[in-house]
């Protein structure tokens, strides 16, 4: 419990240094993805960009990806730069490096939470929301955060170790983003290709939670590969890089 209270110190803390002077505070960040969220639908639905299924569906299919994709995307790029942003704090305390590791992660169940909810009112509404499935949804992304989790924890030592790598994770990010099915139905040589990425399945098993009728689009057995991968970059950051860490701090 007392660990609970401090990560929840570290959180706050953190909130106000990254809003400091910001007019809207934190509720800018909540604000900032349903703008974001709201322009991606505005321009894909009114331009009609939809294939091959109807108007309804591709509203569910839009959202959701959207959905998914943004906490997951804050807490790649948030993560990756944790370490770092932390720097004096880790030389005076003994908190451990570890404890700061999970300040972006649960930020990032606070930012799923919040902005998932009008999202699902409106979903659920026009009738695109399976009611039973938001906690199995909400889970999902609670799992996801925690299987990007073991790459960040790779991610974040190597940003202090090469100085600051968070502009590169910003594009590697992006070309995550458009290698995933969020804003398109993925077919033909695309859905070959997003197979080669380690956040389609945990997609589509998302999807098929909070969407009614949705048929899955891939095999969620193809998961395991990258789960695999993921964890042995977390023993390697772990094992490997821990003392050469603390002595570049």
């Amino acid at each position: 419990m007392e660990k609970i209270s401090i990560l929840w110190a570290l959180v706050r803390r953190d909130y106000a240094l990254q809003y400091a002077g910001s007019f809207l505070g934190i509720s800018w960040m909540f604000l900032q993805n349903l703008v974001l969220i709201s322009l991606y639908a505005l321009v894909f639905l009114v331009l009609n960009l939809k294939n091959p299924s109807t108007q309804e569906d591709f509203t569910a299919y839009l959202l959701t990806g959207l959905l998914y994709w943004i906490p997951i995307q804050e807490l790649l790029v948030r993560g990756t730069g944790i370490l770092t942003d932390n720097r004096s704090l880790l030389k005076r305390s003994s908190l451990g490096i570890d404890l700061f590791l999970w300040i972006p992660y649960v930020q990032f169940l606070i930012h799923s939470l919040v902005t998932s909810i009008p999202v699902f009112i409106y979903l659920a509404y026009s009738g695109k929301l399976n009611l039973s499935g938001i906690l199995l949804g909400y889970l999902i992304l609670v799992f996801s955060g925690l299987y990007l989790m073991l790459l960040l924890h790779y991610l974040s030592r190597l940003n202090i170790l090469l100085k600051d790598i968070s502009p590169l994770i910003r594009l590697v990010s992006q070309l995550i983003f458009w290698g995933i099915p969020v804003l398109y139905y993925p077919t033909g040589y695309l859905k070959e290709w997003n197979r080669l990425n380690p956040f389609t399945i945990p997609l589509d098993i998302f999807r098929t939670s909070v969407i009614p009728g949705y048929t899955p689009q891939f095999d969620w057995i193809q998961v395991l590969p990258f789960l695999f991968f993921f964890f042995l970059v977390y023993l390697l950051a772990k094992r490997k890089f821990q003392s050469v860490i603390l002595d570049h701090l």
